[in-house]
């Protein structure tokens, strides 16, 4: 934990490099912290850099916009503590300039690999999602539509996780998917599956009205997907199951026969 005494030599050091540094094109904001003596694993605690990186936003007040190329260097040139840095600056400006600071995160999504979208997502999109969902779940949306595949399973996995923390937003954001679901979902399968066991766990009622529109379904994908997202017992899914048990496509078949199974084994358990 930092002590009241780095907190403030920090303070100092950000005005320094903010005043004198920053201006001239200086981006070697590690100046600030460097001298910072603990190490975890060998590198400077992650609570020292968020700290310095809310001093910046804070000094910077207004000024804020003035210094994108300062923030791009961040997050392509100044490795783990810059993208550090980096996320911690954009869940402080994101919502104040959404037009501004998104396409900025769209840069960085762009060229992150799937654990720095996750931490991108984690960081600035879930808290925003979760106080302004008009305002951000159509970007979510989008981004779960990508043609960069790692963008398109991180955004699933962050709906996932917003609907266990706003379960209001269960039928928008079903919605929005089960549309997906009529073409290819290729390597994202396994999300779709996963949404709909957590919408089986956290609203039993709801999961049941997906099951009530889509049970008569022949669609494979579809199909595949309901069975699969079986986690208990529910007697109103033993009637579709039957049905699909003994359909002449194999898929169908397949996934039911699977699905049969499991219910009468959480049937017997009951």
């Amino acid at each position: 934990m930092l002590t009241i005494d780095w907190k403030e030599r920090l303070n100092i050091d950000t005005a320094d490099f903010l005043k004198n540094k920053l201006p001239k094109g200086d981006y070697d904001f590690e100046i600030i912290f460097i001298a910072y003596p603990e190490r975890v694993n060998g590198k400077i605690p992650a609570e020292v850099i968020t700290q310095v990186a809310s001093n910046i936003v804070q000094q910077l007040g207004k000024k804020h916009e003035a210094y994108l190329p300062f923030y791009r260097a961040l997050w392509n040139k100044k490795g783990a503590y810059g993208k550090l840095a980096f996320a911690q600056i954009l869940s402080k400006l994101l919502n104040r300039k959404p037009t501004v600071y998104l396409p900025l995160l769209d840069e960085a999504l762009a060229t992150a690999s799937m654990a720095e979208i996750n931490a991108l997502f984690d960081k600035i999109m879930l808290p925003l999602l979760r106080k302004y969902p008009e305002k951000y779940l159509n970007t979510v949306f989008q981004y779960s539509n990508s043609a960069n595949l790692l963008l398109q399973k991180s955004a699933l996995n962050l709906l996932i996780k917003l609907v266990k923390k706003r379960e209001d937003l269960l039928p928008q954001i079903l919605a929005y998917l089960s549309r997906q679901w009529l073409s290819p979902l290729g390597e994202t399968v396994s999300y779709h599956i996963t949404m709909l066991k957590t919408v089986s766990k956290l609203n039993p009622e709801y999961y049941l009205k997906i099951w009530q529109e889509y049970g008569f379904s022949r669609d494979p994908q579809i199909v595949e997907l309901l069975c699969a997202s079986i986690t208990d017992f529910y007697p109103e899914l033993e009637a579709p199951v039957e049905i699909w048990t003994k359909s002449g496509n194999a898929r169908l078949k397949k996934a039911a026969t699977a699905a049969q199974r499991t219910l009468n084994k959480k049937k017997g358990a009951q």
